[in-house]
């Protein structure tokens, strides 16, 4: 109980500072979870909106660079080491859950077989919708669009549309009966 309420005023704190710095840009409820080692940071006009209720763990990045907006709805949970990188759009809606180390990267570096791997950037969005489980150690790519109440299994790198309802595992995936 102790730990909660020293966690509630730490980030009342925290959130007005965050307020401060980045005034319009930086949106978040004064009553939120966020771990004091999960690290937020926005670049340029970069902006972030983080809705009621939340809980961002251990180790959590997040970022939002040059024009890229970072919408993160009600009673999301974040477990420890997820990364978020918006360049453009990302949305994550209301309800949704995170394994540990979930990926999210609205954003690739360009490449051509001529002079390999540039700085520049290609981006694109990214939506999950309502009440998704994202398992752990999965990757978002530009371009992933996922439907409401989907499950998207461990290890899974997702970069299309995934429809509503859906269960996503990885391909290569086997069970006692595929082994025997």
């Amino acid at each position: 109980m102790i730990r909660l309420i020293f966690l509630l005023v730490y980030n009342f704190f925290r959130i007005f500072l965050f307020r401060l710095r980045y005034g319009k840009r930086c949106q978040l409820g004064f009553i939120q979870r966020i771990s004091p080692r999960c690290r937020i940071r926005l670049f340029d006009k970069g902006s972030l909106y983080i809705g009621r209720n939340c809980e961002l763990e251990a180790g959590c990045d997040i970022q939002a660079h040059g024009n890229g907006r970072l919408m993160i709805g009600n009673r999301v949970y974040m477990n420890r080491y997820c990364m978020i990188s918006a360049h453009k759009y990302v949305e994550i809606r209301d309800g949704c859950i995170f394994g540990p180390g979930v990926k999210i990267f609205d954003n690739n570096h360009r490449f051509s077989r001529e002079n390999g791997v540039s700085p520049d950037l290609s981006i694109g969005t990214i939506k999950v919708g309502r009440n998704c489980w994202i398992a752990s150690n999965v990757i978002l790519l530009k371009g992933a669009d996922i439907g409401d109440n989907c499950i998207i299994g461990a290890g899974c790198i997702v970069s299309g549309k995934i429809p509503a309802g859906s269960l996503v595992r990885p391909s290569n995936s086997y069970t006692l009966e595929n082994i025997l």
